[in-house]
């Protein structure tokens, strides 16, 4: 009888089942918040980014090499993200780094991505900061805070008669919350209209009765609210409508406006709520409507900006390794992929995608900024429970309300 199997063969098994998982497969990894308040965000990222790498891999991989994503929970807490960036990168040897979820948290993670050398692709997190202090590691697809408000501002410049008469504004004291604030207070200050009211708060807030009897004596044109967590967005809002403010809109920036909860716990006072956020791709292109109803068909929810964020992601970071001269060795391989994102170009479910250098609204250079990021704003409303794009017209999934029908007479 033959040997089934040589000396030689015996060695080269064993050394391929010795090998490290990062040479048999090309390792993404994600730190999210899967516990805590945030937990819904991370919950999000993880359908998102498991269909888009099921789909690749099916599809042949990365030049044949299997995708694997590696999650790790950070809890929404900013130190703990630190903590997890290093530990991907020095103990599961990730190639390269996405996610993060929130400004604070990404501020971390770019920090760590940038002194250990490994690419760090930002799929959601929006403070202007995170690509503005010029490192050459860190890369973002989607819109900086400063960009967010676009979709509004072009609503109230446009649309008959939505200029505010005047505005209160009430945001919580991250990152998130404090670029966003300041970008549609200088937009408004710009077009002269009032901020009667400026209102910072801590994130988890339980009762926002003392800010909104605050605001309602200010009798504000239009309510604008930032909250980064989900329970904050809906609190502020049930609050604000159960003390009886009654602006000409209720407009909320991202962040927890645009999740299934806030919908889904305030039920009919989520109606009509705007959204001005991430543009999530034109819903009118065949594409982009055969991603929304492949998601739905598969979790049964309707994506939207977090979730085709974090699709696109994963497209992006497969198409530079695939660019990208992988030898095996890690750290040479990090830095072909760094190249490799500097040089995209192409398309994806979100929109277009091009890294570069530029000055953003606020004056502050960009470093690895998408260049489309402003084309990809979009103001949203809470319709029946769904998020549905209003504006612009081209983009529109419905018409909008305007102004609030529960607004004062």
């Amino acid at each position: 009888m033959r040997k089934l199997a040589s000396p030689q063969w015996a060695l080269l098994v064993a050394a391929v089942l010795a090998a490290p998982a990062s040479a048999q497969t090309l390792k993404i990894g994600a730190p999210q918040p899967m516990t805590g308040p945030d937990a819904p965000f991370g919950d999000k990222f993880k359908k998102a980014y498991s269909m888009a790498i099921e789909e690749i891999n099916a599809a042949g991989g990365v030049n044949g090499k299997k995708l694997e994503i590696v999650i790790e929970d950070h809890q929404a807490k900013n130190a703990l993200a630190a903590t997890i960036a290093e530990k991907l990168i020095t103990q599961e040897k990730v190639l390269v780094l996405t996610g993060g979820r929130a400004s604070g948290q990404a501020m971390e993670i770019a920090s760590v991505a940038q002194r250990l050398k490994t690419p760090y692709l930002i799929d959601h997190p929006s403070a202007d900061m995170v690509t503005t202090k010029g490192f050459e590691w860190v890369f973002r697809n989607n819109p900086t805070g400063s960009i967010y408000p676009s979709g509004f501002d072009a609503f109230i410049v446009e649309y008959p008669n939505a200029m505010p008469k005047s505005a209160a504004v009430v945001y919580d004291n991250t990152l998130f919350g404090k670029t966003i604030a300041g970008a549609v207070m200088k937009f408004l200050k710009s077009k002269n209209v009032p901020v009667v009211a400026e209102e910072a708060y801590p994130v988890n807030t339980l009762d926002f009765k003392p800010i909104m009897t605050k605001v309602k004596g200010t009798n504000p044109d239009y309510l604008l609210l930032m909250a980064v967590a989900t329970t904050d967005a809906i609190l502020l809002t049930r609050h604000a409508k159960e003390m009886g403010i009654e602006p000409r809109a209720f407009v909320g920036f991202g962040g927890g406006f645009g999740v299934a909860d806030f919908a889904s716990q305030l039920g009919p006072l989520a109606q009509n709520v705007f959204s001005s956020a991430a543009w999530s791709g034109n819903p009118n292109d065949p594409r982009t409507k055969a991603f929304y109803d492949k998601f739905h068909a598969r979790y049964g929810i309707w994506p939207h900006e977090h979730e085709v964020e974090g699709y696109a992601a994963i497209f992006i970071l497969a198409d530079a390794m695939k660019r990208a001269h992988l030898t095996g060795n890690l750290e040479a391989d990090r830095d072909e992929i760094r190249k490799a994102l500097a040089a995209t170009d192409m398309t994806t479910v979100f929109g277009k995608v091009k890294f570069g250098n530029w000055t953003g609204p606020t004056g502050d250079p960009f470093t690895n900024q998408n260049i489309y990021s402003p084309e990809h704003s979009v103001l949203a409303q809470w319709r029946d429970g769904q998020l549905l794009n209003v504006w612009p017209k081209a983009y529109a999934e419905t018409a909008l309300v305007f102004p609030d029908p529960g607004a004062r007479k």
